[in-house]
């Protein structure tokens, strides 16, 4: 199944790079491009990092001063 339609990204890669050190949302976008398009997928990746025991809660976005 696919965890990012808009770069072809398959859930089982996120999961590999999970596995690989991957910690964040933003880690699993720089490694293979998931959730940096727009951004539908970002829910299923954080939940795939909970699952692994590894990923925030919620991301936290500091507002521009």
């Amino acid at each position: 199944m696919f965890a990012c339609i808009c770069f072809g990204v398959t859930e089982d890669e996120v999961k590999a790079e999970i596995a690989l050190g991957a910690r964040t949302e933003e880690e699993i976008g720089e490694r293979c491009g998931a959730g940096t398009g727009c951004g539908t997928c970002l829910d299923r990746i954080g939940a795939l990092l909970r699952a692994a025991g590894t990923g925030r809660d919620k991301m936290h976005v500091e507002a521009a001063a």
